[in-house]
């Protein structure tokens, strides 16, 4: 049973009902289905894999590592960005302190 808002797509010629995402419209949609299914063609490519379900595990897999090193770089740049601002506010404060 397809809810109203849920998100229909062929993922290699096979219909695949997806749930819906907030705040994305179908054609963003569309394209992250895009994105993955390329995934999945550079998997098949890359390790000479048939089976779908394994493709889907590989690409599921590297789209989480992508994810994770995302996120390890943002919580990088985070902590340099908060280092930056402590010693913008140390200098200020060093700067108004000498008048």
């Amino acid at each position: 049973m397809m809810k109203n808002n849920d998100f229909e797509a062929k993922v290699r010629n096979r219909p695949i009902r997806f749930p819906a995402v907030d705040g994305l419209s179908p054609i963003e949609l569309s394209t992250i289905v895009g994105q993955v299914e390329a995934k999945m063609d550079k998997v098949e490519e890359k390790l000479d894999i048939v089976d779908s379900s394994k493709i889907a595990i590989v690409a599921a897999y590297e789209f989480a590592v992508e994810l994770y090193n995302l996120r390890q770089q943002s919580e990088t740049n985070h902590a340099a960005d908060s280092k930056k601002v402590e010693d913008m506010i140390a200098q200020l404060e060093k700067t108004v302190g000498n008048k």
